[in-house]
This record gives C-alpha cells, structure tokens and sequence, in this order.
C-alpha cells in the first residue's frame, strides 16, 4: 500500500500521529525531533564506521563514506520519527517551558 491509495486523513494519520494544532508546540515538536536526529546520527556514525563492505560490493572507497552518512542520517531520522530515545519529548517540554518564561525565545524558535 503507497501514500497513493490512502484516503487524506488516513495518510495524515499515519504521517503526523501527535501533531499538533497549536502552531507553537507543532514548532517544538519538529525542532525537538531534530535535535533526536542529530543525537542519534552521532551515536549510530561509529557503528558504521566500524562496518566495513566485502569487495565483491565496491569495497570501501571514498564515495561510499559519503553514501554511508546519508543512510546513517536517514536511519536516525527514520528512528527519531518513531519515538527513537525518547529525547525529544524531554527537548520540547523544555522548549515550551523556556517559551513560556521568556517572549524572545519564540523568536528564535522560527
């Protein structure tokens, strides 16, 4: 099944589960799930490294070190999105706490 043959809010549903009306907790929500992101690119980039290709596949030349942190970017953001670590339900709450505090912050949020 592709996102072709779904109905709209079916698709939506399963594309933005916990999205949110309030335009600043939806802003939180993506900048925390980035921040995820980053964090678990950087755990999984040694693990990669340390993997090594056979040579019958293109051994490990330099064009696929580039090809292998764009799959290592792609897997953290595919784990960020379904709840990875659990790291950014505890950024955004800090983010909303700190936009609640301080008028400037939101600014910088965008």
């Amino acid at each position: 099944m592709d996102a072709s043959t779904l109905s709209a809010p079916a698709f939506s549903a399963l594309t933005a589960p916990f999205a949110s009306a309030d335009p600043k907790i939806a802003m939180a929500e993506h900048k925390a799930e980035e921040f995820e992101t980053l964090v678990l690119s950087q755990l999984l980039a040694p693990m990669f490294d340390t993997a090594k290709s056979p040579g019958l596949f293109g051994g490990d030349g330099p064009e696929q070190d580039i090809f292998r942190t764009m799959l290592n970017d792609e897997y953290a953001r595919l784990l960020a999105a379904r709840g990875g670590l659990g790291i950014a339900n505890s950024v955004r709450d800090a983010l909303l706490q700190l936009q609640s505090n301080s008028a400037p912050i939101q600014e910088t949020m965008r």
